[in-house]
């Protein structure tokens, strides 16, 4: 996570994304993967293979997106938008066999939810309570 330590979120976007280092320590059956821009690292995102057996909603054996962020510094450069878009065929490399990946996105956070729709997720119009900062769209990207 060293070429990840400089990364900052600002101030708004706390409540709706964690740093990756927090992210992993959270559960051994989550893998982290960097976003590259030119190179470089500019966002990261975690997926969660036990997502189904927490999350009542998703597909038996489907992945979960636990969090996705670009380094404050990055953003507004389409970054977020061009890594949403690559994840279905990301995800069905990295993840063979497995039928679809889960999200949820605070409903307070409209720019990440334009972001998911724009890479292929499908709003399932449900929304979940669980998370401790409101209620959140769940989301749902086919893989098969």
């Amino acid at each position: 996570m060293g070429r990840l330590s400089h990364f900052t979120l600002p101030p708004e976007q706390a409540g709706f994304a964690d740093l990756p280092g927090k992210v992993l320590s959270d559960s051994p059956a989550r893998d982290g993967h960097v976003i590259l821009a030119d190179g470089e690292p500019a966002g990261f995102f975690a997926i969660d293979r036990d997502y189904a057996e927490t999350h009542d909603f998703a597909d038996p054996g489907a992945i979960g997106l636990r969090m996705f962020s670009v380094d404050h510094a990055q953003q507004g450069r389409g970054i977020a938008s061009a890594a949403a878009r690559a994840m279905a065929g990301y995800f069905r490399d990295r993840y063979p066999g497995i039928g679809s990946c889960w999200l949820t996105v605070n409903c307070r956070n409209p720019g990440a939810r334009a972001v998911y729709l724009k890479g292929g997720f499908t709003d399932t119009g449900a929304l979940y309570h669980g998370g401790g900062f409101g209620p959140q769209h769940i989301m749902r990207l086919a893989l098969d």
